[in-house]
């Protein structure tokens, strides 16, 4: 086999199919565009009335992919998101790998933090991933199917910044039920990894992208001296869903031009 088609075969996503919550943001969408261009068929469990969906779509389609399936709902609410996957399974979609791009962010001084604001970030970050890997991994499970999920961190799992001390414990608790999940699930063919991104650019960190000051003062933070773009965590995504990994699990692979290692 030549070397340009082993590498096409070991990341290959032909056939899979991939479920993404968190598909029409920035992040998510630069991983649904990658597997579609690895030719994996896209669902995408998103909000209802999206204003990003058809962006999405369009997207898809004009890298050359399956037309994307949308399950709506608000994936803040747990019993809407069983709710999504029981309607995905009546689809008749088999599923091959889950990645988990769903979030929001808050940055809030600890003792300003409001209750409103803790059940946000908890309900959307750490509850709804659990969910959503419990009802990926039974329906595996059931199937005696391999697959693969992948579960969006983040830098603060490990490095708890100023203002951020609720966002970083739902990372923390993302990270703790990756490794989880992946204790109890590797030995039947379900590898369970994360993705932990440093400062990433995309809409829900613009505001600190365009102020200056703030921007120098993360990027002198990040040896790399830039910030991340969502095309960043491409191959770290890609490498965890395609062939080439096959024992890799309960991890994080921190995508974050060095931060941590600083």
């Amino acid at each position: 086999m030549a070397p340009a088609d082993y590498l096409h075969s070991m990341f290959s996503l032909e056939g899979k199919t991939a479920i993404i919550t968190g598909a029409t943001g920035g992040l998510g969408k630069s991983i649904a565009l990658a597997f579609t261009k690895a030719g994996a068929a896209i669902v995408s469990i998103e909000l209802p009335d999206d204003p990003n969906s058809s962006s999405l779509a369009a997207a898809i389609n004009e890298a050359g992919g399956p037309p994307v399936r949308v399950f709506s709902c608000n994936v803040a609410d747990g019993a809407a998101v069983r709710k999504a996957y029981a309607e995905i399974w009546a689809a008749d979609i088999v599923p091959d790998i889950l990645v988990n791009c769903a979030g929001t962010s808050i940055r809030r001084a600890c003792e300003d933090t409001s209750d409103a604001e803790l059940d946000l970030l908890f309900e959307l970050n750490a509850k709804s991933t659990y969910i959503s890997c419990q009802e990926f991994g039974r329906k595996l499970l059931s199937l005696s199917r391999p697959g693969k999920i992948i579960n969006i961190a983040s830098v603060t799992a490990f490095q708890a910044n100023r203002n951020t001390s609720a966002y970083a414990a739902t990372k923390g608790a993302v990270m703790q039920m990756t490794k989880g999940f992946s204790n109890e699930w590797v030995s039947k063919g379900i590898q369970v990894n994360a993705i932990s991104p440093g400062y990433m650019h995309t809409p829900l960190t613009e505001l600190y992208y365009t102020d200056k000051a703030a921007s120098d003062y993360l990027m002198n933070r990040v040896p790399a001296g830039r910030w991340g773009q969502p095309e960043d965590l491409d191959t770290a995504a890609l490498f965890l869903a395609s062939p080439m990994n096959s024992f890799t699990s309960g991890v994080s692979i921190t995508v974050d031009g060095g931060f941590c290692g600083k």
